[in-house]
Parts: structure tokens; sequence; C-alpha cells
């Protein structure tokens, strides 16, 4: 069964939900390393093993930070065998990017 995609809100006047959403993605980012790991598969697609590698951190935490961006959808997932390779999910981000942009009216 195919998972269910997550709705990301477009519109500012659905009682501000558009503002949580903007919220949670902020909070979601705000993390020097979560953001060192989109920046990192901006490059294209990793495992685990390579991103604690090249960040230098913890493999339990990589997984962590890996984890709070797969639950906003900011990455991608694809297995090959044991692996899970990781990729930034470009569509999402530039939504939630358009998002706040708009709540901030940039």
């Amino acid at each position: 069964m195919a998972k269910k995609e997550k709705k990301i809100s477009k519109k500012t006047n659905e009682g501000g939900k558009q503002f949580l959403e903007v919220n949670n993605f902020l909070k979601i980012i705000a993390d020097e390393n979560r953001l060192r790991i989109l920046v990192l598969l901006e490059n294209g697609a990793m495992n685990v093993t390579d991103i604690h590698n090249k960040l230098n951190l913890p493999q339990n935490l990589t997984s962590h930070h890996i984890s709070k961006l797969k639950s906003l959808e900011l990455l991608t997932e694809k297995r090959e065998g044991t692996f899970r390779h990781y990729s930034v999910n470009t569509k999402n981000l530039k939504e939630y990017t358009r998002l706040f942009k708009e709540l901030m009216k940039i």
C-alpha cells in the first residue's frame, strides 16, 4: 500500500494552519545538524553511514535528525537492498519556503 502524501496547506485563511506549518518547518530546520544534512543531500542521495561520516556525527544522532526531516517529508527515502538512501524532497522544501515567504509577505 502506498504511503499517503502529506498535504501542505496552500491558503492563508485556514485558521492559522499555514502559520503552524511554517512554524513546524522552521523548528525542524533551525537545528544546525538538520540544516547541514539538507545542504549535504542537495548534492545527491546518501545513506545514514555516508551522512554520519561526512558530517562527523554519531550514527544514532544522524538517524534521529533524518527522522525529524522525514516527519515533514523534507526527505525522500529509496531502499536498495539493506540500505536506505535519502535525498531532499525539493517539491516540499520549495512549498514550505513559498509558504514562509507568503506568510512574511516577502
